[in-house]
């Protein structure tokens, strides 16, 4: 039997909080070459699945009670604030301050994803209508790549001015932007190398999804240093299969590259230049130090984290934090449970004593106090 509450609702937040420290791990790993990206990526679907089922398995969750701190935090959020009576239409209407927080967390949210979709939209019709590049030697490149590698999807490649560095876009119809600078061919087949990787992997898919996640969770403070975090992970990643068979000589020669447009793009941010709303400025040094370390791959390492992220993702649903009431009789006045205010609800062994409807008192056996109180079993 699963229930979706309050308390299920943060254990999940808990939960993704806990993989996402585990991220920062993973990504020492990753630069260090001892683990492959791939591992690290399992981390957004459990991440997501945690947040989007917030599930309590009844009977299976062991309950993990703290008090003082959580109770008052508990008390805090369901004073209320705003009362509002009605005697005409006969309605008395309270907001609490969880409702309030709620619904301006949720306001905040859909305003930052709206501004997403109207980026990437803007962007789309910005570069709709710049044509095709017809640079014989950028499009003799790009047949080179994908023959080597095997790509068969389509791509369209666009020069212009305007952009300030490359970078790729589409979901359907994939695009390679570039600046108008006069290449090298070296320098074509690092960049669109990179790229075409991208496309490759469907990191333009993940790079929305994860956008998305951070507009969402704008509040929680790991979700910014995740969102980085995984940007970084993305261009790692490409970094790695474009310059697989690389020396060290070649090695140097794309990261001259790499620094090269890195300082161009920042001198053309000045200006009113086109960019994809992602910069990887701040994983340029990461992305250094991946291709610099010589990599040693562990793949006992790589299966433990995995199974350690597994773990932690399916341990999170057996565990559950609720505030306990500790407060002594004497200094409390104690409701007066009735039939007409107070009902008994059983979830499996356990006894939660509501009043007024609200949760009060969370028991592993019922005292003679409340065997006059109705009892709901829960399927």
């Amino acid at each position: 039997m699963f229930d979706i509450n309050v308390y299920s609702v943060i254990n999940s937040i808990i939960g993704a909080c806990i993989l996402m420290i585990l991220c920062f791990l993973l990504e020492k790993l990753v630069i260090r070459g001892t683990i492959t990206s791939t591992v690290y990526f399992l981390t957004f679907p459990l991440i997501l699945l945690r947040l989007l089922l917030p599930v309590e398995i009844v009977d299976k969750t062991t309950l993990i009670q703290i008090n003082k701190i959580l109770p008052s935090v508990i008390r805090l959020f369901r004073a209320e604030i705003f009362p509002m009576s009605l005697p005409v239409a006969g309605l008395n209407i309270s907001i609490n301050t969880i409702t309030l927080v709620a619904s301006c967390l949720s306001l905040v949210s859909m305003i930052k994803c709206l501004k997403i979709i109207s980026a990437y939209y803007n962007l789309y019709i910005r570069l709709k209508y710049i044509s095709s590049t017809q640079d014989e030697k950028i499009l003799r490149m790009l047949i080179y790549i994908k023959e080597k590698n095997n790509f068969k999807f389509n791509v369209k490649i666009i020069q212009n001015r305007l952009i300030d560095s490359p970078f790729e876009f589409g979901f359907f119809k994939q695009t390679i932007c570039l600046p108008s600078a006069n290449y090298s061919e070296e320098e074509l087949y690092f960049i669109l190398s990179h790229e075409l990787y991208h496309f490759k992997n469907r990191s333009n898919w993940l790079k929305l999804f994860n956008n998305i996640l951070a507009a969402v969770f704008w509040w929680n403070p790991l979700i910014s240093f995740y969102h980085t975090s995984l940007l970084s992970m993305i261009e790692i990643n490409c970094d790695e299969l474009a310059t697989a068979g690389f020396n060290d000589h070649l090695k140097a020669r794309y990261l001259a590259c790499l620094l090269s447009e890195s300082h161009q793009q920042q001198r053309n941010r000045e200006s009113q230049t086109i960019h994809f709303l992602s910069s990887d400025k701040s994983s340029l040094s990461k992305r250094f130090r991946f291709i610099t370390e010589k990599h040693k791959k562990s793949k006992i390492l790589c299966c433990l984290s995995a199974f350690i992220m597994v773990k932690i993702f399916f341990a999170s649903y057996f565990f559950m934090v609720l505030p306990y009431f500790d407060v002594p009789v004497t200094e409390v006045k104690r409701p007066e449970f009735t039939k007409e205010n107070s009902y008994i609800l059983r979830k499996g062994d356990r006894y939660i004593i509501y009043f007024e409807d609200e949760p009060y008192i969370f028991l592993d056996s019922i005292s003679e106090s409340f065997w006059d109180l109705p009892i709901v079993i829960e399927d």
